[in-house]
């Protein structure tokens, strides 16, 4: 009996705890996902659920340190898929080698298809904008006040030259393009798009989590 009790006394306890990180969704454990950003330090809630996203959660900005200021203002949440949110984690770290202490961003969630079109009627796929897996930003802020803009600061390589290898114009272009590379060399996102990649990307790196893909255009 003394065995059973010890048994049940401890099952008991883990309950309680795997209901206490749910953050105001009581009763529901922890996804691995969600393990991933408490051992990361990043603070996070469970959010509503919306169309297209598998992990939705509410995460505390700054993100490992780092700002986000979107068209509103700094942030002080940020909804998102949570492999979207331990991406961010993971590029703290790239921003922070830069002294990168704030990203300027366009946003996550978007319900939509790439180019046009609302899914799941997409003829050219749908947006990794829909899953609030991708991130469009738009401008850099160092420690000491430095804005570097996308729309502004990026010259745009010439056609056949990869980004990460092309020749840099000026100061700001080559910090710009030291970010993303390094963003991109660390796998931190599958896939960003630069202004190289056409016009609509012309004011932001689109950054996502596009599955089977590693690459920066």
């Amino acid at each position: 009996m003394a065995h059973l009790v010890r048994v049940g006394f401890g099952w008991v306890v883990v309950v309680a705890v795997l209901s206490a990180c749910g953050d105001g969704d009581a009763g529901r454990p922890r996804t691995a996902c969600e393990m991933t950003l408490e051992a990361m330090g990043i603070g996070y809630a469970p959010a509503e659920p919306q169309a297209g996203v598998a992990e939705p959660v509410d995460v505390t900005v700054p993100i490992a340190g780092i700002a986000y200021r979107g068209i509103d203002g700094l942030r002080e949440t940020f909804f998102m898929d949570c492999p979207l949110a331990v991406a961010l984690g993971r590029a703290a770290s790239v921003f922070s080698d830069h002294e990168v202490v704030e990203v300027a961003d366009f946003g996550v969630y978007n319900y939509r298809c790439i180019g046009e079109g609302t899914p799941p009627d997409c003829p050219m796929g749908i947006s990794q904008h829909a899953f609030a897996r991708a991130i469009d930003v738009a401008a850099l802020v160092t420690a000491d006040g430095t804005s570097f803009s996308v729309n502004d600061d990026w010259v745009i390589d010439p056609d056949p030259e990869a980004t990460c290898e092309a020749l840099t114009e000026g100061a700001a272009d080559t910090f710009l393009h030291a970010v993303s590379c390094d963003l991109h060399a660390a796998g931190v996102f599958n896939l960003i798009l630069t202004p190289n990649y056409n016009d609509e990307h012309r004011n932001h790196w689109h950054c996502d989590l596009t599955p089977d893909v590693l690459a920066i255009l």
